[in-house]
């Protein structure tokens, strides 16, 4: 128990998981063929904030927020619950940290934390502290928690999936 109390202290407390309920208005269009089939979507936001190609996409288990990382070098962190009331179509946070190209990311299963693997052989385990309380959610400051580094030169990680063991 007290190793579990030291890693929430680092990682934060464990999150529900499964999506927030929201409302969402959908769109017909036409497909191109000609053809009557009819495809619901919903365009929530144009997202123009990296300024090279997006590499990688996660969500968070409870669907707050998403994360997309670049070979612009950075990850961002968007809040879903603004983009859907068109408030703002800017990230909440950019982290530039890893100074090389982003090419994965993803959740730590049951938190509000990711891990981003860059084309340096680096890969950062940084927790976003975020709060809900009432309407839009409240962003704090992102905290490296830890930082790992493959010791092969050239080498990177292109493919992450984390799991909680129940342990």
């Amino acid at each position: 128990m007290n190793n579990n109390r030291e890693l929430q202290n680092d990682f934060g407390p464990k999150v529900h998981e499964g999506p927030i309920r929201r409302r969402a208005v959908r769109h017909k269009f036409t497909p191109r063929d000609g053809s009557s089939r009819h495809t619901e979507v919903s365009l929530i936001a144009n997202l123009t904030s990296h300024s090279e190609a997006v590499t990688c996409l996660t969500v968070s288990p409870d669907h707050m927020f998403f994360i997309s990382g670049s070979d612009d070098r950075t990850v961002k962190i968007w809040d879903t619950a603004r983009l859907e009331r068109n408030v703002t179509s800017k990230p909440r946070h950019t982290y530039g940290q890893q100074h090389a190209c982003i090419k994965c990311v993803c959740i730590l299963e049951g938190t509000h934390c990711f891990a981003s693997a860059a084309d340096d052989g680096s890969v950062h385990i940084v927790r976003v502290h975020v709060t809900q309380s009432g309407g839009l959610p409240k962003y704090g400051k992102l905290q490296l928690v830890r930082e790992y580094r493959v010791d092969s030169p050239g080498e990177y990680v292109t493919s992450m999936v984390h799991y909680n063991s129940g342990e």
